[in-house]
């Protein structure tokens, strides 16, 4: 999802120099709500499930004009290579390059400081069409009535848009993406401490629900009543909406941190120790967005054992006095 959403970085600009332009945006259909509003886009195409001959099949009936291949490996190639299209736009690798008649050799170091080189990669896509680089970001689009919604999932959990609400992204994708929880319930603890008021809203896959049930019997009684534990959310445009109503997003960086920078909420990123902060720390909101590593605090260490609540106090006394209301 997060490769997704860094991909449709390229869109506005591609409709900008191309204002008469349709745009079809070919990926796996479980990451399509990710896009859903995106203006940007006149067509979703989903890899076919029984194989690439059937996606093959569905490219070259679309008789494109010009292919750019994002994603730049083999199977990928082949279907840019063999869609009919006569501008054809991809990584240059050593096996891939024969399949574009503009291979694309990736810079090294950013232009920006607030984007990544995998925004600026899949920026320097555009470069053949003489597109020339300017910052941008992923942007996750709203539907009315997904707001409107969300707005009914707040009253129904008693909480409206006047309080100070904080999204908490719990758990990462997977163990070795997880601040420790026993150092989760510190920072949710030191949370409800800087901020009496603030409601929390803890945001986990289902199949984590055991794992929170472990983590709030670890905070005390006075963070428990901060948090809203009947809060839910369905799918991920429910999170997304759910969390465009709230004052801020902290927690471990994956999907749900992205969504939040992407609508444009001030974001409190924990990085796991393996994730290259330069790879994923894109902010179009330098002066609130805080991207932490355990680096920053021991050099060279790859345990999250070695990143200790304490290394996060002060950034967060700091980001919560910016983001939530006295």
């Amino acid at each position: 999802m997060g490769d997704v959403l860094v991909t449709s970085t390229i869109l506005p600009l591609l409709k900008k120099k191309y204002p008469q332009s349709e745009i079809s945006f070919l990926l796996d259909e479980k990451h399509a709500q990710i896009l859903i509003g995106n203006p940007y886009i006149d067509h979703v195409t989903f890899f076919h499930k029984d194989g690439m001959v059937k996606t093959l099949s569905e490219v070259k009936s679309k008789k494109f004009d010009m292919v750019i291949d994002l994603y730049s490996k083999m199977e990928t190639g082949i279907i840019t290579l063999l869609s009919g299209a006569k501008t054809r736009i991809g990584f240059f690798k050593k096996y891939t390059q024969f399949f574009y008649n503009h291979p694309v050799k990736r810079q090294m170091q950013v232009k920006s400081t607030n984007t990544t080189l995998g925004i600026e990669h899949r920026l320097q896509m555009l470069e053949p069409l003489n597109i020339p680089f300017e910052e941008a970001f992923p942007k996750v689009y709203l539907l009315e009535e997904e707001v409107k919604n969300a707005k009914r999932i707040l009253r129904e959990n008693n909480l409206s848009t006047e309080d100070d609400l904080i999204m908490i992204s719990t758990f990462g994708s997977s163990e070795e993406k997880t601040y420790p929880i026993e150092y989760m319930a510190e920072l949710l603890n030191d949370i409800a401490a800087y901020k009496p008021n603030a409601k929390i809203l803890c945001n986990y896959l289902p199949s984590q629900k055991a794992l929170f049930e472990e983590l709030y019997h670890l905070i005390s009684e006075k963070t428990q009543n901060s948090i809203v534990k009947t809060f839910d959310t369905k799918n991920l445009r429910e999170f997304a909406a759910v969390t465009s109503l709230c004052r801020c997003l902290i927690g471990n960086e994956g999907g749900a941190t992205n969504v939040s920078k992407a609508l444009d909420i001030p974001t409190f990123t924990i990085f796991s120790p393996h994730i290259k902060i330069s790879h994923w720390a894109w902010t179009s909101n330098p002066k609130m967005d805080k991207f932490l590593h355990v680096t920053d605090h021991v050099q060279n260490s790859t345990s999250y054992s070695d990143f200790k609540p304490s290394f996060l106090k002060n950034d967060l006394k700091e980001f919560l006095d910016q983001t939530i209301l006295n």
